[in-house]
This record gives structure tokens, C-alpha cells and sequence, in this order.
């Protein structure tokens, strides 16, 4: 079972990085260290959460196990988030927010939805690749949470945000973040 745990600088401030473990099956490599002007490797949700001195390290976060947790105040996993968000987006993929899961901060082209959305019956077309947003969910609908990436196959994955247990995918958000920044 592939294991990651290190500590990255982002432009919003220092995170610590757990992966445990990875989907099976779907292709591409889960994660890879990369330097300056070295070209990601194909990925579905493609996402740099990080460097290392002069290395990055580029996820595709279809290939997590169930959800991406961002741990830490709200207010740095808001802006964690919308900087997360944009990258997605400049890369093409598709993002939505639950509600108002990144308070004031902006995206452009982001979905807003009411709820979190309901996984695809089985035999139903699945959804093109889009990460969801979410802030801190407890109980039943965690368990939930944590199903819609595999019954999308990693087409949707859920970022979970705010106090909330850690997942096997995971950046914990130090304090210290930089304010302002993400904007």
C-alpha cells in the first residue's frame, strides 16, 4: 500500500501531507515528485499540493482512496481551497462547492451546489471528472462522502474542509498560514 508523509510549503502556508494507500485501477500514477519545468505525468484531476525546495508534488487526486481532507481553521482551509480550486480549473477540470464552503473566496467558473450530490445508480452515465468542495460533515453523511469517489470511479471526489477528522488522504493546514494570499 503506497504511503506518503511530508511536509510542503503552498503559497498559503505550510501543510503536512499524509497519502495512505491509492484506487486500484485507475491508470496513471497516484503521485509524483517534480522539478522545475519537468512536465506532470497524465492525470484526471491533476493537482500540485505542494513544494519541497524545488520540488512539487503533483497528485491526481482520482486516484484517491475516497475523499482529500484539508484539516485546520476554516479560514485556511477556505483559502487552501480556493487556491486548490483554481489550479483545478486552469487545468481544465470541473469544480464544485457545497454551499458556502469557501466563504468569500472567489472562483472563477466554479458550480455552486445545495448539496453534496448523490452518487450515479448503477448503469447511469458517469459524471465528467469535477473535485466537489465541502465543508466539515459529521455522522451519516460522512459515510456517504466517502462513497461518491468510488461509485464515480474518480470522477468525483469530495474535498472535505474544516475541523474534520483527518482521511486517508490528507493535508493538515499548520498555523501560521499567510493571509491574504490565495486571493
Amino acid at each position: 500500500m503506497p504511503y506518503l508523509s511530508t511536509d510542503l510549503e503552498t503559497e498559503v502556508g505550510p501543510v503536512s501531507v499524509r497519502l495512505v494507500g491509492v484506487a486500484a485501477g485507475r491508470g496513471a500514477p497516484a503521485y509524483a515528485w517534480l522539478g522545475a519545468g519537468e512536465p506532470a505525468p497524465s492525470a484526471t484531476l491533476p493537482l500540485v499540493l505542494g513544494n519541497q525546495g524545488p520540488w512539487r508534488l503533483h497528485v491526481d487526486l482520482s486516484r484517491a482512496p475516497d475523499v482529500l481532507t484539508l484539516v485546520g481553521s476554516t479560514e485556511v482551509c477556505q483559502r487552501t481551497a480556493a487556491l486548490f480550486a483554481r489550479q483545478l480549473r486552469a487545468a481544465g477540470v470541473g469544480v464544485a462547492v457545497v454551499g458556502t464552503a469557501l466563504g468569500t473566496h472567489t472562483v472563477d467558473g466554479l458550480r455552486t451546489l445545495p448539496a453534496l450530490p448523490e452518487p450515479p445508480a448503477p448503469g447511469e452515465e458517469l459524471p465528467a471528472p469535477y473535485v466537489v468542495f465541502v465543508a466539515g460533515l459529521a455522522g451519516p453523511a460522512m459515510a456517504s462522502v466517502r462513497r461518491l469517489a468510488a461509485a464515480t470511479g474518480g470522477r468525483c471526489v469530495p474535498v472535505l474542509m474544516g475541523p474534520v477528522p483527518g482521511g486517508r488522504w490528507s493535508l493538515q493546514l499548520l498555523p501560521g498560514g499567510r493571509p491574504g494570499t490565495a486571493d
